[in-house]
C-alpha cells in the first residue's frame, strides 16, 4: 500500500519526467558529436555524455525511492537490483532491505 497522496505522486512524476527530458537533451547532444574529430568537440562529446551517465544513475535512484514509496516493490526491488549490479545503491529502502536476500548478514 503507498504512503504517498495524490498530490505528491503526480510531483514525483513531473519530477521525473522533467529529469527524463533533461536526460533526453544531453542524449541528442551526445548523439550529435558522434563522429566529433577536434579536441575541443571530443571533450564536449565526454562532458556530455558524463553529464548523461550521471542523469541515467540519478532516474535509477529515484525510481528505486519513488517506486517504493508508491508501494510498487517488486519494480522498486527491480531498479534497486540494477542499481546495486551499477554500483550505485549504497543502501536500501526499507521495505526493499526487508526483502532482498544479499543484505541479510
Amino acid at each position: 500500500m503507498s504512503d504517498m497522496t495524490d498530490e505528491e505522486i503526480v510531483r514525483a512524476v513531473r519530477g521525473f519526467a522533467a529529469m527524463h527530458a533533461e536526460r533526453e537533451k544531453l542524449a541528442e547532444r551526445v548523439a550529435a558529436l558522434r563522429t566529433a574529430v577536434s579536441p575541443e568537440d571530443l571533450a564536449e562529446r565526454n562532458r556530455f555524455g558524463e553529464a548523461m551517465a550521471k542523469m541515467d544513475a540519478k532516474l535509477l535512484l529515484e525510481s528505486v525511492e519513488v517506486l517504493d514509496r508508491m508501494g510498487m516493490t517488486i519494480a522498486a526491488q527491480a531498479c534497486f537490483s540494477m542499481a546495486k549490479e551499477e554500483g550505485l545503491a549504497t543502501t536500501a529502502c526499507p521495505t526493499i532491505r526487508a526483502t532482498d536476500p544479499s543484505d541479510k548478514p
